[in-house]
């Protein structure tokens, strides 16, 4: 008994199908490449979104309980590697006296605004331009520069275009003074 192997129908060519089935197969490829980009997008994704509120914890002393094997070592770790951020304090955003949120002052620039394209800060107030103004550390300090915005940055009620930020200042984005950032070491 001979075996019969599978093959195409007479008179089926790769071409016919590709015309019969152009738009099944081109959406099923579409759809496979949407899904290898999602994957591929999932698994390059960073683990640690937020290396700047880690901690850097010292290596602790043995814990009740638990017994050291000798001749076992194991490495020392870096105090703290030069790409983990500093923090060097805190903001308080604060509309009509209200406290509406507060943000880490990094290595990274923090910028403020309307605009949540353009700024990391978030502020919806008509008085605040949609890039207002950015607070970064640099040389020791900690500095706050106005984007040239409509209604002006006011550290301690005086107009700034660029200013260092010392504790307890009070930045006033507007001359009315509704949107209040307080800077805390």
């Amino acid at each position: 008994m001979k075996k019969k192997i599978f093959s195409a129908p007479a008179g089926f060519t790769a071409l016919d199908f590709w015309q019969k089935n152009s738009s099944a197969l081109l959406l099923g490829g579409f759809i496979v490449l949407a899904i290898v980009v999602f994957i591929w997008l999932i698994l390059r994704r960073r683990h640690d979104a937020f290396p700047e509120i880690k901690l850097n914890l010292e290596r602790s002393e043995l814990g009740k309980g638990m017994t050291q094997v000798e001749g076992e070592t194991q490495p020392e770790k870096p105090a703290r590697p030069t790409s983990f951020p500093g923090i060097y304090g805190k903001i308080s955003v604060l509309v009509s006296g209200q406290p509406i949120g507060s943000y880490l002052v990094t290595d990274n620039q923090l910028t403020i605004g309307r605009d949540p394209a353009q700024a990391l800060a978030i502020i919806q107030e008509p008085i605040v331009s949609k890039l207002h103004c950015s607070i970064y550390y640099r040389d020791g300090g900690i500095f706050i520069q106005d984007h040239h915005s409509t209604n002006g940055t006011y550290v301690n009620d005086e107009k700034i275009d660029g200013h260092e930020l010392h504790d307890n200042d009070v930045v006033s984005l507007g001359k009315k003074g509704t949107v209040k950032i307080i800077y805390r070491k």
